[in-house]
């Protein structure tokens, strides 16, 4: 039902303009795409959904030698279920939902190792020592798309091809692991597995297992959700984030995770895993529209908004 970009278009010079002013298109009238062939080799992939397996199978206190703190700052380590609240940010702070649907997931953050801000928490040495080098070469294969994939995007605006790209040198992106386990279809009255939001940064990488739950609002701000299947198991779905949205009018594609139509024999919702690179801005980067930006007015820095959108989750 929604279009899917083959982006191995984009390494063919000949094929390379019309991609990218199809790529920004489909965009502008959804607010994400499914690509394939989009860079991160499937090996990696692979391997990286195993890691997450092995970690979430952990005993909790195992996964707690790794604590997210308290707090929504920094954005690093383990959360259990329940710690963070995507319901209370799901509309530029504004619920959505009253009361509050409760997440129903367990996560792991994760930034560059270059980052001089803040430092990633990793679990300790006999804990499981595949998880760090694991996830590192991930989030290093993440950056390396996501520069690629902002060069289209610049390109498909009709803007210098390097624009985007200047903005994300400082790679203060982060990577999440997801895990949803398995419920009792009943445990849902007032939960969901995560509310609907939009994304902080520029654009979202989400790759995700075959069991579903993943909706989109379709068409942007109407209020109507519709599924998003997952197609092979390396497919990406990009999708526009909040950063994009006020540099380049790219609707930020709304999405939420709710309840698979198919539940087991036993009336159990199956777990689902998910992995989503997020490219973020500089922290210095001024969200000051690109295309016709008012030079008087005075703009955040995508630092000033993501902390403020971020600050009722924790």
């Amino acid at each position: 039902m929604f279009p899917s970009l083959d982006f191995s278009r984009f390494h063919e010079l000949s094929q390379r303009e019309q991609f990218c002013h199809q790529f920004v298109s489909i965009l502008k009238e959804y607010g994400f795409v499914k690509l394939i062939n989009h860079g991160i080799p499937y090996a990696q992939i692979d391997l990286a959904f195993a890691a997450a397996r092995h970690f979430f199978q952990l005993p909790l206190e195992q996964k707690l030698k790794s604590p997210h703190p308290p707090t929504a700052h920094p954005h690093r380590g383990f959360s259990p279920l329940g710690l963070e609240n995507i319901g209370a940010v799901s509309n530029y702070g504004r619920a959505t939902e009253s009361p509050y649907l409760r997440d129903m997931k367990e996560s792991y953050d994760i930034g560059s190792e270059c980052d001089p801000l803040y430092k990633n928490i990793w679990p300790p040495s006999g804990v499981d020592d595949a998880f760090q080098p694991t996830f590192i070469s991930f989030f290093e294969a993440g950056y390396r798309t996501e520069l690629t994939i902002l060069k289209a995007l610049s390109i498909g605006l009709g803007l210098p091809e390097q624009t985007l790209g200047q903005l994300h040198a400082e790679q203060t992106n982060e990577l999440r692991i997801t895990h949803y386990p398995a419920v009792a279809r009943g445990d849902f009255a007032h939960a969901t597995r995560i509310a609907a939001h939009t994304d902080f940064g520029t654009i979202t990488l989400l790759f995700q297992d075959a069991v579903g739950g993943l909706q989109m609002e379709v068409p942007p701000h109407s209020g109507q959700f519709a599924d998003i299947e997952s197609g092979e198991p390396y497919e990406c779905i990009l999708n526009v984030g909040d950063c994009l949205q006020k540099w380049t009018g790219l609707h930020s594609a709304r999405h939420r995770v709710h309840l698979p139509s198919e539940e087991q024999s036993d009336g159990m919702v199956p777990e689902r895993f998910s992995i989503a690179y997020f490219a973020k801005p500089d922290r210095a980067a001024i969200l000051r529209p690109l295309l016709n930006g008012d030079s008087e007015q005075k703009y955040l820095t995508a630092n000033e908004f993501q902390h403020m959108r971020i600050a009722g989750t924790y």
